[in-house]
């Protein structure tokens, strides 16, 4: 494991004769095997700009393009290097060691080396390093993520925490699990810039602040209790849901981090090597790395839609979005696409050499660059260049004899050749079946979102014969259901309302056919007929005689159910209420304390309202009993006429209002006048100071007595 510790030098120079034009709508993308980075176009995938990426062919690199500068790591050799957008080169580059984590957001940019728990801010302009290294404990560390303001966030899983790092500082560690998890036990996710960290072990989905964990959310046990390393979640997601998915058993869970409602979708098991997934718009693209496919799962259609085919062969796809547009790329193939909102593929062609590059005239290009396409990934350049070449074109344009042709020396305009209709594929013939009742077959397996109370299930129709109508099977013993049966045209959607927030509920759907035949779905993941609730609303407090304690009470959030419960921190210790007011004891009058509720039921915790309560009660209460005599009252700095000093005094026969804050026992005195005793002092406010007052002279009602008032509480 190499050192966080970095040596800086220029490793390119001078321009290429063409003037780059990148897109304002695009992103990078890196390519192992020519050890480039191609600049992309959003909106068409024509690649705009190239940089050679100086001694990092071959090597798995990590691109940082989030923060102010695009940056470069070989995680093999620890080099890094910022590539300069407008002269289309690697212009800085500094040494690190192997194995770390390149994170960025904003002006600020990291180092993370999860195996020694540390992280190094660098400089994104130089590469250099800003400071010394920090040390996090033990590792390994988790995936970290840094936010559009620059502040990092770093899980670590063997202490159950989530450390920020804003302004490049470290910060108090967030507790959000429990101790002893393994690197892939917290997982980082930008949903829409905000932090939030996936508990694998716990199951639970939590959005992050600087002073601590907002909402929670309790994922279903389908997800929960996959195995150890099987559940996979983006580090960015583009709006506010995050999907999380069980590679193994094909459930997917899409959180949304705002309202806390979960949808639950299956994808199925089976063969297929499952990557982490991406959320865009409706749809839901989950990259088989067996195939080099996207699998599209369409929340509207609540279906499974035909894939999308990147490379065509085995490799690890990687996924992000950048500007609402979802890009998929392997780094050994030449191909990736970008996908937009509506699921508008374009094709990205990283090979593609003829387009501005910072790469000198006579540097070595790589094989296959003759001013147009390279080769397939695997394939020997030709000796000359092909009459047809087989790569697609940029928007889709179809390969082999159907493909529109270029010129040998890759100048003009490509002829168009003949187009000729393709050939539709034939229906197979359906045998005769003698009168045979035609296949009932079932519909697509249903999806479930809670909601506040309810559940709603929707499904992909039966194809090939329709059916009569759907009737759904699951639902809970008194449950609501809406419509009990659904028609054969749809709307392809249930509603049931009931059940209890403490369990999770499977349905499944079947169709009915006309001569009695059914066919039925596969079940839904389980799911809870609730969300996590809301912040609790207008939280106020009142103080019993005496003080010493806080009456609190507030107003349920919308969506609580009837198994919401609330916690109230602060002040002794924490209680637990499934009232919506508590009462703590106890206290010390004359402090402050800084209280908060929460709710919280089976689906996850809302988050928490903040109170400040200073549990004092000044009195606005006249001088009296002061006989004009000539002897003022005085005014002490301790409720003692024998320690302490005067402050000040009150002249004889006035009767002023002061703000009086609490009582006291000191020295006894006399009245001077009417010969009462008492050892009752008075704290007050006076001229921006505190201090005491003897009782004698003061309008309560126990002052002859020589008590406490009622009135004033006791100093603690």
């Amino acid at each position: 494991m190499g050192a966080l510790v970095g040596t800086s030098v220029v490793v390119g120079s001078g321009k290429a004769g063409a003037v780059p034009d990148l897109s304002d709508i695009g992103a990078w993308l890196t390519s192992s095997r020519t050890g480039e980075a191609a600049h992309a176009n959003g909106l068409t995938g024509d690649v705009d700009g190239k940089v050679k990426l100086p001694g990092m062919g071959d090597h798995p690199v990590s691109l940082s393009q989030d923060g102010k500068a695009v940056l470069v790591l070989d995680e093999k050799t620890g080099k890094l290097v910022r590539i300069d957008p407008s002269q289309l080169t690697a212009e800085q580059s500094s040494r690190y060691g192997s194995g770390l984590q390149l994170v960025s957001g904003g002006s600020y940019a990291y180092l993370v080396d999860p195996v020694e728990a540390q992280v190094q801010r660098i400089d994104p302009v130089r590469t250099t390093p800003l400071g010394a290294p920090m040390d996090l404990g033990a590792g390994p560390l988790g995936r970290a993520v840094a936010d559009p303001k620059g502040t990092l966030w770093v899980p670590v899983p063997g202490e159950g925490t989530v450390v920020p790092f804003p302004r490049g500082k470290r910060g108090d560690a967030i507790k959000v699990g429990a101790k002893g998890g393994k690197a892939s036990t917290l997982v980082m996710t930008l949903a829409d810039g905000r932090p939030v960290v996936t508990d694998t072990e716990g199951g639970t989905v939590a959005v992050l602040k600087r002073t601590g964990v907002g909402l929670r959310f309790q994922l279903p046990s389908a997800i929960s209790k996959a195995p150890a390393g099987s559940v996979l979640v983006p580090s960015s997601a583009a709006g506010d849901v995050v999907p999380v998915l069980a590679r193994e058993s094909g459930r997917m869970t899409l959180v949304d981090t705002r309202t806390g409602s979960l949808l639950n979708a299956s994808l199925g098991a089976g063969s297929h090597a499952y990557g982490t997934p991406q959320a865009l718009g409706s749809k839901v693209y989950v990259p088989d790395h067996s195939d080099g496919t996207l699998k599209v799962y369409d929340t509207e259609a609540a279906a499974i839609t035909e894939p999308v085919k990147v490379t065509g062969k085995r490799g690890k796809l990687s996924l992000f979005v950048r500007d609402g547009l979802l890009w998929v790329n392997d780094e050994d193939n030449e191909t990736a696409v970008v996908i937009n909102s509506s699921g508008h593929v374009n094709r990205v062609h990283k090979y593609d050499t003829d387009v501005p590059s910072g790469r000198k005239p006579r540097e070595d290009a790589p094989s296959g660059d003759d001013g147009k396409r390279d080769p397939a990934p695997g394939q020997d350049a030709p000796d000359a260049a092909p009459q047809g070449p087989s790569n697609p074109g940029r928007d889709e344009t179809p390969s082999g004899p159907d493909a529109p042709a270029r010129k040998p020396d890759g100048g003009g305009e490509p002829k168009e050749p003949e187009r000729k209709e393709p050939e539709r594929p034939r229906k197979p013939e359906q045998p005769d079946r003698g009168g045979e009742k035609p296949e009932a077959r079932p519909p697509g397996t249903p999806q479930a979102q809670s909601g506040a109370g309810v559940i709603r299930i929707s499904f992909a129709p039966s194809p090939g014969v329709k059916p009569t109508g759907y009737r759904l099977k699951g639902a809970p013993p008194g449950a609501k259901m809406k419509p009990e049966k659904v028609g054969p045209d749809g709307p392809f959607t249930f509603e049931v309302k009931g059940g209890s927030c403490a369990r999770q509920y499977s349905f499944s759907v079947e169709a009915g056919f006309a001569g009695g035949q059914t066919a039925e779905s596969g079940r839904t993941v389980p799911t809870r007929p609730c969300v996590a609730p809301a912040a609790p609303q207008k939280v106020e407090y009142a103080f019993p005689q005496g003080g010493r304690g806080i009456n609190l009470t507030w107003q349920a959030p919308a969506n609580a159910d009837g198994g919401t419960r609330y916690t109230v921190t602060g002040g002794k210790g924490t209680q637990t209420t499934n009232a919506t007011k508590a009462r703590l004891t106890g206290l010390a009058n004359n402090r402050t304390y800084n209280l908060t509720v929460a709710a919280a039921n089976a689906a996850g915790s809302g988050g928490s309202t903040a109170v400040a309560v200073n549990l004092s009660n000044p009195k606005k209460i006249e001088i009296t009993d002061n006989a004009d005599d000539g002897e003022e009252v005085g005014i002490r700095t301790k409720p003692s006429t024998k320690e302490g000093t005067r402050l000040g005094y009150v002249p004889a026969g006035a009767t002023p209002t002061l703000t009086f804050v609490c009582q006291v026992r000191g020295t006894p005195e006399v009245h001077d006048t009417y010969g009462w005793k008492s050892d009752v002092w008075d704290r007050i406010e006076w001229e921006g100071r505190t201090g005491y007052v003897s009782d004698l002279w003061v309008a309560t009602s126990k002052h002859r007595e020589g008590d406490f008032s009622p009135e004033v509480w006791q100093c603690d």
